[in-house]
């Protein structure tokens, strides 16, 4: 598999950082880090699994992920120009591997 593939590739104000992405554990781990970055930067951008998505740190509120229906929580995530909200989880695990 290509590195590509199996690495995230994270940037915000405060610089870049590449992170494995391939196993469930890297991807809880990933996550926390995005979480802790999205609290000190308005925007970060997320490469992962061949998608390129932007995240952006809110208030929670009702919104719904267009995915799996549940609440966003505090991070939103959007592919690219896409307006459609997706959380977290589902950001994490799109085109993911599930081992």
């Amino acid at each position: 598999m290509s590195q590509s593939v199996n690495s995230a590739h994270v940037h915000g104000t405060t610089g870049t950082f590449v992170a494995p992405a391939y196993s469930p554990y890297d991807r809880q781990i990933l996550r926390e880090h995005v979480e802790t970055l999205a609290s000190h930067v308005s925007t970060l951008t997320l490469g992962l699994h061949g998608t390129r998505w932007i995240i952006t740190q809110r208030v929670p509120a009702d919104g719904l992920c267009a995915t799996c229906t549940q609440f966003l929580g505090r991070l939103s995530c959007r592919r690219g120009d896409d307006a459609t909200a997706t959380c977290i989880e589902c950001a994490m695990h799109s085109g993911g591997h599930n081992t």
